[in-house]
């Protein structure tokens, strides 16, 4: 029962967010921020950027196996926390309107 109450479901959070007021209104502001910070980004910065991401996508698959299954079920048991967090939150905002 447990185990089941601590699965974690990525379409779980995308419904939760997707379905509070503000989330159109932050995912405005992110996409401005974003657009501001690359547009002030030089391109020293972004190519220093796409050497170190595939550095990293290069070693991704010598790291992958070295997770341990205590580092994915706390993983798991985080998210599924936050989830649950999340609901609340939603819970107390919708009893106000």
């Amino acid at each position: 029962m447990k185990e089941q109450r601590e699965q974690f479901d990525w379409n779980e959070l995308k419904d939760i967010w997707r379905s509070t007021a503000e989330a159109n209104d932050i995912q405005i502001k992110v996409a401005d921020l974003i657009e501001e910070l690359q547009a002030k980004t030089s391109q020293f910065e972004k190519d220093a950027i796409h050497k170190d991401l595939e550095i990293l996508q290069g070693s991704w698959s010598d790291f992958k196996g070295a997770v341990s299954e205590f580092e994915k079920n706390s993983i798991k048991k985080d998210l599924s926390m936050i989830t649950r967090l999340w609901k609340r939150m939603l819970g107390f905002l919708g009893k106000k309107d």
